[in-house]
């Protein structure tokens, strides 16, 4: 039989770690493991897809701590388990693993009354990246108020601003993991919500914010200016006060999340991403 080459190798290595139990390995591999002490070349590969599936489970279970601790030991296990040997990593920093755990979980609905489980893991992985980009230099408060808010002006945001909306109370659940609790009653995650999610000073903060706000706000961070964030909310609600608008500046202001004010006359095109 010819000898394996190295990338060869690498790659039936890979799949015999992440194969499902009580399925076989490739013949040309077992060839090429010498394992240690009374251990078969079979037995060994074993050992390394034990601890393995392991690693994985405990690096997902670090990202996705309130899905864990919503579904419970033996649910979190077999989900983990599922998504790993269907989703293999494909970086070799392992906290990039569980990018589309979310996704997977919005397909797989594994529990019919916690049909906020895909959000609450957007939520989480969300939460991740935010508290790994970098901090931006924020205008203060008083450089904000020496502009005037005209309608032409575009804001800068900081690369660590997000908003997030979901149907389901999903940030209440977050807040809850770690604790006791007997049950998730409707009550505590059956409304929607809309946050706006950023980094300041090395923290990662949350505030709730209303829809419309929520609407204007990412059209903001898209790009748009002034004026045509608050034309493409009307869109949807034609009843928005001026007290909302001012109200949102006022958060913007003092959550300091932005970075620059320009003057523009110039349209872009393409609306928020929410």
């Amino acid at each position: 039989m010819a000898k394996l080459t190295l990338s060869e190798f690498q790659h039936l290595f890979s799949q015999a770690s992440l194969r499902p139990e009580n399925t076989g390995v490739d013949p040309s591999l077992l060839n090429g493991i010498i394992p240690g002490g009374t251990l078969t070349s079979d037995a060994a590969i074993e050992v390394y897809r034990t601890g393995h599936i392991v690693r994985l489970t405990e690096a997902l279970g670090e990202t996705f701590e309130a899905v864990w601790w919503v579904a419970g030991d033996e649910h979190y296990f077999q989900l983990a388990k599922e998504f790993l040997l269907t989703h293999p990593s494909a970086s070799y920093n392992l906290s990039d693993f569980g990018k589309l755990f979310p996704d997977f979980l919005d397909k797989r609905q594994p529990f019919s009354d916690l049909p906020f489980l895909a959000d609450l893991a957007r939520f989480e992985w969300l939460f991740k990246e935010i508290f790994h980009l970098p901090q931006h230099t924020s205008l203060t408060a008083d450089q904000f108020h020496q502009h005037p808010l005209s309608g032409n002006l575009r804001l800068s945001f900081g690369p660590s601003i997000r908003v997030f909306q979901s149907p389901y109370s999903v940030y209440e659940i977050w807040k809850l993991r770690g604790t006791i609790q007997n049950s998730l009653p409707e009550k505590i995650w059956g409304t929607p919500q809309w946050l706006l999610c950023y980094k300041h000073q090395q923290q990662v903060y949350i505030k709730h914010v209303s829809e419309p706000e929520y609407l204007l706000l990412g059209h903001l961070i898209a790009g748009a200016s002034i004026e045509e964030s608050l034309d493409r909310t009307l869109q949807e609600f034609s009843d928005i006060t001026a007290t909302t608008v001012s109200d949102l500046f006022t958060v913007i202001k003092h959550t300091e999340i932005v970075t620059l004010l320009t003057e523009n006359t110039a349209p872009i095109s393409g609306d928020a991403d929410l």
